[in-house]
């Protein structure tokens, strides 16, 4: 939704930048026009004042002569004279019928002009007229003209007189608009330039304004974005490490810090090689240079000399088929890889267990058969025969098979608990009577470590007595020269916990993964039950056994009740 709203105030703001560009191209396009209208407009209106000034000091300028003849003379030289001014083309006067009768130009007297115009309307008239002629000879020519009206004419005598009878005229005065057009052109030029400079400003600052906002918009979206992505590679709950294509630290999150046990600021700009564990720095190694993915499990030994598992992504990135550098992400799986294998050693015992029990059914038959005839043939030997002790040997033998294939039968089933609240201090202390005289035969030393405050537990007293009591009896097999057995409760972070070490010969570190497999044992009498029952309580209850060894240094076990 804000990618879409973004999107559509840049588009907005797009077009209201090419709308206001639009609307003052309008504006330039019409301010030019209505200059030009006025420039002309005003050109015109000079040379027609210009114009009538001109024939009305011409009709004030001819004098009165004797006879006609004289006064066309005169007429015709003030004409000449007066056409000598530089923006004056031609000066010429018809009559009624469009005859001139005196022209600037004396060759022209005689020929007809102006028979385009209602002559003999202009020349009853004294509004003056203009129109636009062109010049073959240049540039255009203005053309003024009215009716023509010498004042000699208008005299009472001149009206009195038959000689001097008015005759209707009409005077044309044509100006050269050379001067007026190139000034216009000029001033049009500027106006045009300066119009053109004033739409570049203002399309400039239109665009500068649009360009500012979306440079604000995009500072803050890369503001937010910025934020957003710290703030997810802060909080992410896997560890980040990135390096430079030197091989140097330049950022890692609060994760990876907690994960590798330094504080990143102090480190960055270290080489990797100075900050990562060793199978790390391997890792990246096998990076091909043109970038890549690497996915792989590897162990570690922290600062602490604890053995971890950690589940590591490393990743190339490449600039230009060049590497630009590499990211690492770290979590640490210890855990949960001991949580699979647990599930996987389950499903296998489950497996087992459910072989186990077809098969103790099939086999426990037949033994009753054979205890049978055994005591049969007992009964019928004598009492000192040699045959007779073979028959006990075998009752006995049977016997003991029955033993272990009831153990194995209790092994598959599941288990039905009788939970009661109670607390563990107190199957602690009745387990450690059943073992008391046997731990003073082998010389074995017992302490136990209460809890200061400690709840009542709903478990199942007998089961959990049959777990402690098969965790101590191993631990006294295990101490046969004496040595000492610890037992501490108390609470910890999932729940009450009940540990158990004792100083005895150990577990070989090859030999601790299958101690709770079904029928392995070290022990030449042992039937490898013992621990596979107690894991199986344990988890029916919910908790769970740790247990941690070396041979020649003892053996701790951990059990962990829930809440």
């Amino acid at each position: 939704m804000n990618k879409s709203r973004k999107k559509a105030i840049f588009d907005i703001s797009l077009w209201v930048v090419i709308s206001a560009v639009a609307v003052l191209v309008v504006i330039a396009v019409t301010m030019t026009r209505a200059h030009f209208q006025q420039q002309e407009a005003s050109a015109v209106e000079i040379f027609v004042e210009k114009g009538e000034t001109l024939i009305r000091s011409f009709e004030a300028g001819l004098q009165d002569a004797a006879d006609e003849k004289s006064r066309v003379f005169n007429m015709q030289k003030l004409l000449i004279a007066t056409a000598q001014q530089p923006d004056i083309d031609y000066i010429i006067i018809t009559e009624n019928r469009g005859n001139i009768i005196a022209d600037s130009d004396p060759s022209m007297v005689g020929q007809k002009y102006g028979l385009d115009l209602d002559i003999r309307e202009i020349a009853q008239s004294r509004e003056v007229r203009w129109r636009q002629a062109a010049n073959p000879e240049g540039a255009n020519t203005l053309e003024v003209y009215r009716g023509f009206f010498p004042l000699f004419l208008d005299s009472p005598d001149a009206k009195n007189d038959p000689e001097k009878k008015r005759e209707n005229l009409v005077v044309y005065v044509g100006f050269n608009m050379d001067k007026i057009e190139k000034a216009v052109a000029a001033d049009t030029r500027n106006t045009i330039i300066r119009i053109i400079v004033l739409l570049l400003v203002g399309s400039s600052a239109i665009i500068s304004l649009f360009l500012v906002q979306a440079y604000r918009l995009t500072r803050s979206t890369l503001s937010r974005m910025r934020a957003f992505s710290e703030t997810l590679v802060k909080n992410m709950p896997i560890g980040l490490i990135a390096l430079d294509d030197a091989g140097k630290v330049i950022s890692c999150n609060e994760k990876a810090q907690d994960i590798l046990r330094l504080f990143c600021p102090d480190e960055l700009g270290g080489k990797d090689k100075a900050v990562l564990p060793v199978p790390l720095q391997d890792l990246l190694a096998e990076l091909p240079e043109k970038g890549g993915l690497l996915e792989r499990d590897v162990e570690v030994i922290t600062s602490r000399d604890e053995k971890r598992k950690w589940e590591t992504v490393a990743a190339g990135f490449t600039d230009e088929e060049s590497s630009a550098g590499k990211i690492l992400l770290i979590r640490d799986v210890t855990q949960i890889r001991e949580l699979e294998q647990e599930v996987a050693r389950s499903r296998h015992l489950t497996s087992i267990s459910s072989l186990a029990a077809g098969v103790a059914h099939e086999i426990r038959n037949p033994l009753s058969s054979i205890k049978g005839f055994a005591v049969y043939l007992k009964d019928r030997l004598q009492s000192d025969s040699e045959d007779k002790k073979t028959a006990d040997i075998i009752v006995a033998e049977v016997e003991r098979l029955n033993r272990v294939i009831t153990q194995l039968i209790e092994f598959a089933r599941p288990l039905e608990l009788k939970k009661g609240k109670t607390r563990i201090s107190d199957l602690v202390g009745h387990a450690i009577k059943l073992i008391e005289a046997e731990a003073h035969k082998n010389n074995v030393t017992i302490s136990i470590n209460m809890a200061k405050q400690e709840p009542a537990m709903e478990v199942d007293a007998d089961k959990i007595k049959q777990v402690l009591l098969n965790i101590f009896l191993n631990a006294l097999a295990a101490m046969k020269n004496g040595g000492r057995l610890d037992i501490s409760l108390g609470q910890g972070k999932d729940g009450f916990c009940v540990v158990i070490v004792d100083t005895g010969m150990g577990i070989a570190e090859a030999d601790l993964p299958r101690v709770y497999d079904p029928y392995f044992t070290s022990k030449p009498a042992g039937t490898g039950l013992g621990l596979a029952v107690v894991q199986k309580i344990m988890e029916a209850h919910g908790g769970r056994i740790v247990v941690e060894s070396s041979e020649g240094q003892g053996t701790q076990v951990s059990l962990f009740f829930p809440r």
